[in-house]
């Protein structure tokens, strides 16, 4: 059977995304690279973990430092995966750092040795200036701030306050950052210094993320100020609150040294959703006029909208034609498992009924949501309706949870009191 190492490698990367993991993708020779099935190594900063792809001795080496729950669940499904595919893993512990015997080489030799250090392992310094401008460098990129009022250095935090102008400069051209939003300018620094322009498609992004940011934040803060949320309109704040996270986020991820990467590529997700349904605000937030601050935000919010509509479908018309092959073997093992709550013990079955889903999207999905139970955290009225449908769904194919349908019921009942029974949950 030949292998495929491109379809091997984007399995693997998908993998690793499901668990929520910031990846760094490299070649044979180390250089970091674009495409997820260019790559041969995966390096995961946290938790400390390299899976290398060894084609001509068909193998897959998976590497941590320390072995955990998580990296055994991960070792089990890198298994799978390699049989899947004729191969063999090789798992090995190298203790608090992955050195570079046995091929599991850290990230930062790897820069050393192809000579891209001075690229990728560049920071953002220190953040100086005069009373009237601040100065924060990265190598040959430089932001210029322009504030307002006088710069006091003995509050902390004025240097990003008062913004009147932000200019990004690179190679003695300067060019004015259209936000006066640092987080953005701070991603478009890395952006340049990576080798973009102020005018491609990823600067587009991050200009239009700060348009957003602001309009979000400014609806937010308005219908909150003017007590205009209520119960019919909650959900449309809650998500502009979800995304003006989701942007510091990725603003966040843009300027890193290891994390840029794949920030890059998963800003077309959010600018490429269809506007099939119009939110009409005017309907939901008025006063006695309808505020330009409301209608502003009207766009982005109908975006947000349809994006989270087409993933709730697609995750409900997945788990409909989702089998879970394997649950019951895999949540078998909590028996013989103790936990400190219950929280704990569905969290972790909630994870095992990821696993064993063969879409590795919903995969993905019930994973965070058992992260998110063990963690102490509620699940949302859509996250109950999900992990409800996918119990039925595993039942209907093997006895999953109970031998009989009144124990079901009585995991169901167990379901509801991780839930808000304020409101009745949608059929």
């Amino acid at each position: 059977m030949a292998i495929s190492v491109k379809t091997v490698a984007d399995k693997v990367f998908n993998l690793l995304k499901g668990y929520g993991f910031a990846v760094d993708t490299y070649d044979k020779e180390g250089v970091t690279v674009g495409d997820p099935a260019d790559a041969v190594r995966f390096y995961v900063e946290d938790p400390d973990l390299l899976v290398t792809l060894n084609v001509p001795q068909e193998e897959i080496k998976f590497s941590v430092s320390a072995n955990t729950e998580e990296t055994d669940i991960l070792r089990k499904q890198l298994k799978q995966l390699a049989q899947s595919y004729l191969m063999n893993l090789d798992f090995r512990v190298f203790g608090k750092t992955l050195k570079p015997i046995s091929d599991a080489i850290s990230v930062a030799k790897a820069s050393k040795e192809t000579g891209m250090e001075s690229v990728t392992e560049a920071n953002l310094g220190p953040v100086s200036g005069s009373v009237k401008t601040s100065y924060q460098p990265l190598d040959n990129v430089k932001i210029i701030v322009k504030h307002s009022k006088d710069v006091n250095e003995e509050v902390r935090g004025s240097r990003s306050r008062n913004i009147n102008k932000i200019f990004i400069q690179a190679n003695e051209e300067r060019h004015l950052f259209p936000s006066k939003n640092l987080h953005g300018a701070r991603a478009m620094a890395r952006h340049i210094h990576n080798g973009g322009t102020m005018h491609d498609t990823v600067a587009e992004s991050i200009i239009g993320m700060c348009k957003d940011f602001g309009s979000i934040k400014e609806f937010v803060g308005y219908v909150t100020k003017k007590g205009l949320v209520n119960e019919t309109n909650g959900e449309y704040v809650s998500l502009a609150k979800e995304h003006i996270e989701n942007i510091r986020t990725t603003f966040k991820k843009l300027s890193g040294v290891k994390t840029y990467a794949n920030a890059v590529e998963s800003l077309a997700e959010f600018n490429n959703v269809e506007i099939v349904n119009e939110v009409n605000l005017e309907d939901h937030f008025t006063e006695t006029h309808f505020d330009e601050k409301v209608g502003n935000a009207h766009h982005t919010l109908s975006r947000l909208v349809n994006k989270q509509s087409a993933f709730e479908s697609y995750i409900m018309d997945t788990i409909q034609t989702e089998s879970f092959k394997n649950a019951k073997t895999l949540m078998q093992e909590s028996e013989v498992m103790q936990f400190d709550t219950p929280n704990a013990q569905l969290g972790y079955r909630v994870s095992q009924l990821g696993q064993s889903a063969s879409s590795e999207k919903l995969g993905g999905y019930l994973n965070g949501i058992g992260s998110k139970l063990s963690g102490g955290g509620n699940m949302s009225q859509f996250e109950y309706r999900a992990v409800k449908a996918s119990l039925l769904s595993a039942q209907n194919s093997t006895p999953v949870m109970a031998e009989s349908t009144d124990d079901l019921g009585k995991y169901e009942s167990f379901l509801d009191t991780f839930t808000n029974t304020d409101k009745p949950f949608a059929q």
